[in-house]
């Protein structure tokens, strides 16, 4: 039993959930040029973000009875007490918030809420045509990075929200790929995803639209100077996302859960090479005793 708990709750994912909390709470040092002074509201949120994984993907999997390909997991029969016990991780993560306050209290009621919206059989949210990546895209790309931001003391800013709906927009359209290959699943159950209604070839056009939109997004604040220029080394892996995107449409049945892993690995290191672009400037900044990081760039800092 504990062993299909485990499984249900696809810890493999975990690892990607846990750079997504840790890039939020570089993006707030960074946006401030502050020293990493207290790590402990960091494990909080960790904390916080690993118990509502976890009463996600079990409630997700006590709605859904999957027998088909799972991202990041496999199928797995869930009992039918699972959706009542995945209440109290998901009490954990607002519990796991609660010294912290503020931002990061509310965003992490707000995302036990998206979780309840999206996988709950009265409302499910995710058998929408846009319910569901909505609920991603706000969960995973504003209100993660949001709670980890803003727990080490970050104001928002209007550079810090823009990033945030950006975050968001790419969200969007992974949560989009992701579905592309579980048509026949989602007919079955009479969910009404868009890979249901309109099929693979539509939800991966969606998708692309919405990675292309955020990359283009993000590269004109680089060349705005919101971000730092050295920002725009990121244009080949945007190129090189979209070339796997376009890939990806090409293949029957909408492909499978190998293509979401790719699309996520391209998008990870896409988001390494902008990472490593920051601490490049940060490091001539620092030599050269010019301001730092969110501070540094062509437009300086950005205030409310």
């Amino acid at each position: 039993m504990l062993r299909s708990l485990w499984t249900l709750a696809r810890p493999r994912m975990l690892p990607w959930l846990w750079l997504l909390v840790a890039a939020g709470f570089g993006y707030g040092h960074w946006e401030v040029a502050t020293d990493l002074l207290d790590p402990r509201p960091f494990g909080w949120v960790l904390l916080a973000w690993t118990l509502l994984h976890v009463g996600t993907m079990w409630l997700n999997a006590w709605r859904d009875q999957d027998q088909g390909p799972v991202a990041f997991g496999e199928a797995t029969p869930a009992p039918p007490w699972l959706g009542g016990l995945a209440l109290l991780p998901l009490a954990g993560c607002v519990a796991a918030t609660w010294p912290l306050g503020g931002l990061p209290l509310a965003a992490a009621a707000g995302s036990v809420l998206l979780s309840l919206l999206y996988s709950n059989p009265w409302w499910a949210w995710k058998a929408h045509p846009v319910g569901g990546p909505l609920v991603n895209a706000l969960g995973y790309g504003v209100l993660t990075p949001l709670a980890s931001s803003t727990a080490m003391g970050m104001p928002l800013s209007p550079r810090s929200i823009t990033s945030f709906g950006l975050m968001g927009l790419a969200m969007m359209g992974l949560a989009f790929a992701a579905q592309a290959f579980q048509q026949d699943e989602d007919e079955g159950r009479g969910d009404r995803t868009l890979v249901a209604t309109h099929g693979p070839p539509t939800t991966l056009l969606v998708a692309r639209i919405c990675l292309a939109c955020a990359a283009v997004g993000a590269l004109a604040l680089a060349v705005l100077g919101w971000y730092p220029r050295a920002c725009l080394a990121g244009l080949p892996l945007t190129l090189w996302v979209d070339d796997h995107m376009a890939t990806w449409a090409a293949k029957p049945q909408g492909g499978g859960p190998e293509d979401a892993r790719t699309l996520l690995l391209r998008l990870a290191a896409t988001a390494g090479v902008l990472v490593l672009a920051a601490v490049c400037t940060y490091l001539v900044q620092w030599w050269f005793n010019w301001p730092l990081a969110g501070m540094g760039t062509a437009r300086g800092q950005l205030l409310l």
